[in-house]
């Protein structure tokens, strides 16, 4: 069975073994699920410090990743994602350029890397009925005027984030999230060569992967709906990361899953063997990894805006007067992280 394929492979990545998947690598990534609480943000904050000349673009209103950049993020008033997105819905405003802010000015543990990062806002919880209404406007247009306006609309993110590579001379992009569809999340679907979807090992989470897998693919979604017939740009899946794993403690159960993470494990595997025209290759085993719950490691790691690369065994720290510790696991953790970045960026 080609869940074992998975497993095995897991115990290399854990030992840092693990030979390359053979994954056409992308540029631009959308980190999505239609759910909170799954680890979109802890995700792409990881995965942005394991490479370098990368733009990390913070499309969910909570702004958690921006955060994790700029500590001050939630005092500043900085040009934002939302101020690169209005001009395209609402006619007469100037765009912006250089919105990007180098990430290494507010997160000492980036100075060394040449990476960027686009900061959310608030309002984007407003752009919902934005998009709609400037969508529906050009419905009074004639052809081709009416599908020129539409492009620009659907296609704002990504263009902004095409120029905002050029100006900084990046190579790399990742886009986080927000749980719910419309809107940011919306436009960054249209903007991404591929998606990475983490995933829980609960029910809901794979109720919202079947949602997800059905707004790519539905032609009535609210996704592909507004697409024009010529211009079908459904971006790949090109990875699905089962987060929050627990592994077996049976003496000599050397990488079972524990019996929920199994369960959940096969139920992600059928879904997406069943939807694998969705996927960058048609072979499911290519695109499931698993991943380690974080514990203490990963509590340390959000409050000190560190990344896990950084974190070494034995640290803690005092965190809502609990003292936290940063056990063994950490490493698995690492390689396991690592070991994603390299199949979506690196040869």
């Amino acid at each position: 069975m080609s869940v074992d394929t998975i497993l095995n492979r897991q115990y290399a990545i854990a030992n840092n073994e693990a030979e390359a998947i053979e994954l056409p690598k992308q540029r631009l990534y959308a980190m999505c699920n239609l759910r909170g609480g799954i680890g979109k943000t802890t995700l792409s904050f990881n995965l942005s410090y394991l490479v370098d000349n990368l733009l990390a673009v913070d499309t969910c209103p909570q702004g958690n990743l921006s955060y994790f950049y700029d500590n001050n993020y939630y005092a500043g008033q900085q040009i934002n994602v939302k101020d690169m997105l209005l001009p395209y819905l609402v006619p007469g405003l100037g765009k912006a350029t250089r919105v990007a802010a180098y990430i290494g000015a507010t997160n000492q543990y980036f100075a060394e890397k040449n990476n960027y990062y686009i900061p959310s806002s608030e309002e984007l919880y407003l752009l919902p009925s934005q998009l709609i209404t400037a969508i529906n406007q050009t419905a009074g247009l004639q052809y081709p005027q009416k599908e020129q306006a539409l492009k620009s609309i659907l296609y704002s993110l990504k263009t902004e984030i095409e120029r905002e590579l050029r100006e900084n001379d990046l190579d790399k992009c990742l886009i986080d999230t927000s749980p719910f569809f419309a809107g940011a999340t919306q436009l960054a679907w249209y903007a991404a060569d591929a998606l990475v979807i983490p995933v829980r090992p609960d029910q809901q989470s794979i109720k919202s992967l079947e949602l997800l897998v059905n707004t790519l693919s539905n032609p009535q979604s609210e996704f592909r709906k507004y697409l024009p017939e010529n211009d079908m740009n459904i971006p790949k899946i090109q990875m699905v990361v089962l987060t929050h794993c627990g592994w077996s403690t049976v003496a000599g159960a050397r990488n079972e899953p524990n019996q929920q993470t199994k369960v959940y494990l096969n139920k992600v595997y059928d879904i997406i063997s069943k939807h694998r025209t969705l996927l960058s290759t048609n072979n499911p085993e290519n695109h499931l990894v698993m991943l380690d719950d974080f514990l203490g490691s990963g509590r340390i790691s959000s409050f000190e805006s560190k990344p896990m690369a950084l974190l070494k065994e034995g640290e803690t720290k005092v965190i809502d007067r609990v003292r936290v510790s940063v056990n063994k696991s950490v490493d698995k953790c690492k390689n396991q992280l690592k070991f994603i970045a390299e199949q979506l960026w690196m040869h």
